[in-house]
């Protein structure tokens, strides 16, 4: 537990511009619970708290950081400009001012947003990871006849599943240049192509900087989806609750693991953690195959901390406690 009061910003993100006398009735609404959980959480471990959200200006945060200087800022931003690519910016900024935050810094921001970067740093660390290769809207591959498929085909720099569908799943060379041209075309973003990991996907929480302590494991379950299909997380998967109902899509604790397996997962997600230079707290994402293969999928640094996400739920099932988890964040910060 932190042992003095702070002083704390809680910075998050607004997709519109609203005024901060609006802030203490939105917390009262279901949109904004999960910012009422933290704002309640820092208050009960001691701490003075004041929101601040971020939308299309970056001077009144500036002003905010000058006049009312934080001890710390609790990071929960992920865009400037309504832009995610500039999320590893505002962390910056809080380094040249010298004001502490929560979470990861902003080289290692930079380099987990960037789907390939990332995982030539993993694989050069020797972490596992499937194979791939990179089509830039600017000079996109003529063929990819020596690709081993199904492949796997997404935007190289979109977060929360974006441009991932059903289609996503390629099982030749034709298929797959369509969905990169069709990126290309539609969203405008460059291409990862990747072997697609037939296994189960696996989530796992860590938490810390030099000491690492890794959560129970998440897995995603597919109860609905018949036996032998492809199953992976497309947009609608993560975002549309009538469609994870109607598949019986959700995460939960992960089924059983082989305690060697599970060591094994452990030490992999660690060194994955670490290889990106993450800090505070993050998320592995994983694919495991039938015979115990392990491949890393994505590393996230600062996931979502709600009660109800996975993060959390796997801090809980370990016996931490939300405000006990809070308190770890800052103390590493």
């Amino acid at each position: 537990m932190a042992t003095r009061q702070l002083h704390i910003l809680l910075l998050f993100d607004l997709s519109k511009k609203i005024s901060p006398d609006e802030y203490p009735e939105l917390l009262k609404t279901e949109g904004w619970k999960d910012d009422a959980q933290l704002v309640n959480s820092l208050k009960r471990l001691g701490h003075k708290v004041r929101l601040f959200g971020l939308y299309d200006e970056i001077e009144p945060l500036m002003k905010e950081l000058t006049e009312n200087r934080p001890d710390m800022v609790f990071n929960l931003s992920e865009a400037a400009h309504n832009d995610r690519r500039f999320e590893p910016h505002i962390v910056a900024l809080l380094e040249l001012l010298g004001i502490k935050y929560t979470g990861a810094g902003p080289d290692a921001l930079m380099i987990s947003k960037d789907k390939g970067l990332s995982k030539k740093i993993l694989a050069y660390h020797r972490v596992p990871v499937p194979k791939f290769v990179i089509a830039s809207r600017s000079k996109p591959p003529r063929n990819l006849k020596r690709f081993q498929y199904p492949a796997f085909v997404k935007p190289l720099k979109l977060e929360a599943s974006e441009g991932i569908s059903q289609v996503s799943l390629a099982s030749n060379e034709k298929d797959a240049l369509e969905r990169m041209r069709y990126i290309h075309e539609k969203l405008e973003a460059d291409v990862i192509i990747e072997e697609f990991i037939d296994g189960r996907e696996l989530y796992v929480g860590i938490l810390g900087n030099e000491r690492l302590t890794a959560f129970p494991p998440r897995e995603l379950f597919f109860k609905e989806v018949p036996e032998g299909e492809p199953k992976f997380a497309t947009y609608r998967a993560k975002w549309d609750d009538n469609y994870r109902e109607r598949w019986g899509i959700d995460t939960g604790p992960a089924g059983r693991i082989p305690e060697e397996l599970e060591e094994k997962i452990v030490e992999t997600c660690k060194n994955a953690y670490r290889a990106l230079g993450l800090k505070g707290y993050g998320r592995v994402d994983l694919r495991v195959k039938p015979n115990g293969e392990i491949y890393v999928i994505e590393v996230n640094p600062n996931p979502a901390i709600a009660k109800d996400d996975d993060f959390m739920m796997a801090a809980a099932k370990m016996g931490l406690d939300y405000d006990a988890v809070v308190a770890r964040i800052l103390n590493l910060a």
